[in-house]
């Protein structure tokens, strides 16, 4: 641009041509910039007529290439999206205005390359248009893709904080706002209602509680020291919050003018951090009476054993085995795969599966144990942990368990003999459900239901692996005897060889000597010709239960028959004495009906329901008196059945004792009601019958009546040998009777 302003100076042609010289000459020396003069021609045409050695270079020509025309506007070097400017620039220069651009050309590698040109056109007066037009050029390419790269770097910054889950804060030393990311933005006004605006003081925002520590840590940044600080409750707001702060200086131009802020929620993980540290307390806890021996090593080396495990080992302090190497415990047989299963947990970090293993005590003596172990990294260092569980009782277990069964199976032969003369189907089973004794009857029933056949040490359950259903019934029927349960099931099944079965199979436990289970049998017996019989047997009682009913209800009918006869009769009779004598015969006679009544409508025939009996007799009654509107009645019971025996004589009494209230209790046009209560009791009835009517004379004697009514009372109850009586009562009757039923 200066080479530019420089050539305006010169008008004159002649000392024009002179200093062009000179400075062509000087060009290559002085100037970094790429340097050109153009000629224009008449037609307007522009001719790179000369350029410097960094000119030519860059355009990948030399400066023999400049003796034939080279078109220095030709758009195949230049970028399509700056052709329209390029085509500007031309028309300017042309009208003799300097000018400055920046576009963008194709180098000769092919590569886009970013160029300022400054360049001055120079005017003929004598044939006054533009003749030549100098420029120089400066490659701004490298500062363009700087700026590229800045920007990027700035965006993926951007981007960063937008993105990360900290709130980040940049204030400068007035303490005022610069920058909140989105996250910050958002979460501080989602919390706490909090709008981080713009230029707004941040000091302004915080708790009075927190700001004179918030201030202190804001000066030790801006001083230049990186400091965090743990806040609870920073803003003056509801939620309890829990935020980490860290405050980093920024520094400019050699000087800390503004301090990032780094704001992290840690209230969840303080939270965790409470929670973890009452869990370590509990496992620690649960480490010390932990059943089992836990330890802890490192480098081969002892650094924690539980109480169990230093009682296990014969131990009383940890002082005794802290720094031990682990192979002092370890029995030499075991030393070998020991040494393996560490090292494979150290370099894995996978759990080991139990194995059993020997250790020895302190006094020598060698104990059976399973191990199961862990390998973790806790603060750089590669930890051991160990669960030891004592085996020795089970061992010894194992042993004995294993001598029983050789007794089992010695025995076995002598079983076979006497089961093997048994026509039912007999099994035997271990406590592992296996096989141990069966006869040939029992293989021969599995046959014809399975199809399959039954060996000595078989699974018992393998006998029905095809179908699942079956295959549970019979592990949760053998696992009842085996847990000393005696039951006996009957089952209808359809086998293979035979359509249907009727199977009656009885379950028991088998002891030793000692009354320990030992085992289990099973006895079937084919009970199908029982069943059918007793399907016969069944329908021929449903048939007389028919028959019993009819008679039931024939009974009923020819007591409503003589019942109809009573009361025809007494359409004849004028004598007033010997019509009640007829209505009470009458009434008495349709109270057994009504037994046999409810007998032939009940379910069974067995028994009667009692409480709807009574509320049917008591209905009758009330009609049959005429005492609808005068006489009310209640009934509180339970559900009571009762046999013919006791149904019908207790039937007759509280027809007696209810047709006595509706008589006696209430002369004229006297109203009330008769109640009737009735409690189960374990041995029988308690019976309450009253009225609350004018009540019985005082010298009336309820046992000795000379009347028939409670004569007939008196005698039935005798009969089903009842205690009964008068109750003290302050209005009306009432009658208290204890009746036993046996059980």
């Amino acid at each position: 641009m200066a080479f530019a302003k420089l050539l305006k100076w010169f008008q004159n042609r002649n000392l024009r041509k002179k200093i062009e010289k000179e400075i062509r000459a000087l060009a290559p020396e002085v100037f970094n910039d790429y340097l050109y003069r153009v000629e224009v021609l008449d037609n307007g045409n522009l001719i790179l007529s000369w350029a410097n050695e960094g000119f030519l270079k860059f355009c990948g020509i030399s400066i023999d290439d400049l003796n034939s025309p080279w078109a220095a506007a030709d758009p195949k070097y230049f970028h399509p999206d700056d052709l329209d400017l390029i085509r500007q620039r031309v028309r300017a220069l042309l009208s003799g205005a300097s000018r400055t651009d920046e576009y963008r050309v194709y180098g000769p590698d092919g590569q886009i390359r970013w160029l300022r040109d400054h360049a001055h056109p120079i005017w003929d007066p004598i044939e006054k248009r533009v003749t030549q037009i100098y420029g120089s050029i400066q490659d701004q390419t490298p500062l363009r893709k700087s700026e590229i790269v800045l920007q990027d770097q700035l965006s993926y910054i951007g981007i960063l904080l937008d993105s990360t889950e900290e709130w980040v804060i940049r204030v400068n030393q007035a303490g005022k706002i610069q920058y909140v990311n989105s996250s910050g933005r958002s979460e501080v006004r989602r919390q706490f209602g909090i709008e981080l605006a713009q230029d707004s003081k941040l000091l302004s925002l915080i708790s009075e509680t927190h700001r004179e520590i918030f201030q202190a840590q804001l000066n030790k940044a801006f001083s230049g020291a990186k400091v965090k600080w743990h806040f609870s409750k920073l803003f003056p707001v509801q939620p309890n919050s829990e935020l980490e702060v860290s405050f980093a200086p920024l520094s400019k131009e050699g000087a800390i003018k503004e301090v990032v802020i780094f704001v992290k929620d840690v209230t969840l993980r303080t939270v965790w951090e409470t929670a973890l540290l009452a869990s370590e307390e509990k496992y620690r806890k649960l480490v010390e009476v932990s059943p089992d021996a836990i330890g802890l090593h490192a480098d081969g080396k002892v650094i924690y054993i539980n109480q169990t495990g230093l009682k296990m080992l014969g131990y009383e302090t940890m002082e005794e085995v802290e720094g031990r190497a682990i192979v002092e415990f370890i029995h030499p047989d075991s030393r070998q795969i020991v040494g393996e299963r560490v090292l494979k947990a150290m370099l894995k970090s996978e759990p080991l599966e139990p194995i059993e293993e020997k250790f020895i005590r302190k006094d020598g003596t060698e104990i059976s144990v399973e191990v199961s172990g862990v390998a973790f990294e806790q603060r750089g260092q590669k930890l051991m942990q160990v669960i030891v569980r004592d085996i020795t009782e089970r061992k010894k277990a194992e042993h004995e368990l294993s001598e029983l069964r050789k007794k089992i199976l010695q025995t076995n032969d002598r079983l076979q003999a006497i089961i093997e003369g048994v026509k039912d189907s007999i099994c035997a089973v271990d406590m592992d459900l296996r096989v141990i004794s069966c006869n040939t009857a029992f293989e021969l029933m599995v046959w014809k239901l399975y199809g399959k056949r039954v060996t000595v040490g078989q699974r018992i359950w393998d006998i029905a692996i095809d179908n699942p259903e079956e295959k549970e019934r019979i592990i949760r029927n053998w696992s009842r005897a085996l847990t000393g349960e005696v039951f006996k099931t009957e089952r209808k099944i359809s086998g293979l060889v035979k359509d249907s079965l009727v199977l009656e199979i009885n379950y028991s436990s088998i002891r030793d000597e000692s009354h320990n289970m030992i085992g289990a049998t099973q006895i079937i017996r084919d009970v199908t010709d029982r069943y059918q019989y007793e399907e016969t047997l069944r329908k021929s009682l449903d048939e007389k239960e028919v028959m019993l009913k009819e008679i039931h209800h024939r009974v009923k009918n020819n007591l409503q028959v003589v019942s109809s006869l009573l009361s025809l009769q007494t359409d004849f009779t004028d004598d007033p004495k010997l019509v009640s004598i007829l209505k009470e015969c009458e009434r008495r006679i349709q109270s057994m009906a009504l037994v046999h009544k409810e007998l032939y409508q009940n379910d069974t025939i067995a028994d009667a329901d009692f409480t709807e009996y009574l509320n049917n007799l008591l209905v009758a009654l009330v009609q049959s008196f005429g005492a609808n509107k005068r006489v009310g009645y209640s009934i509180e019971s339970e559900d009571v059945r009762l046999n013919l025996d006791f149904a019908i004589p207790l039937a007759l009494v509280f027809n007696e004792l209810v047709s006595n209230s509706l008589k006696y209790a209430f002369p004229g046009d006297k109203k009330g009601n008769i109640f009737v209560s009735i409690v189960k009791k374990e041995d029988g009835l308690s019976i309450s019958i009253g009225d609350n009517g004018v009540g019985l004379p005082k010298t009336v004697d309820v046992r000795n009546s000379e009347g028939l009514g409670l004569q007939l009372v008196g005698m039935l109850l005798d009969k089903l040998k009842a205690k009964w009586g008068l109750e003290k009562v302050d209005i009306g009757t009432r009658y208290k009777i204890e009746l036993p039923i046996p059980k």
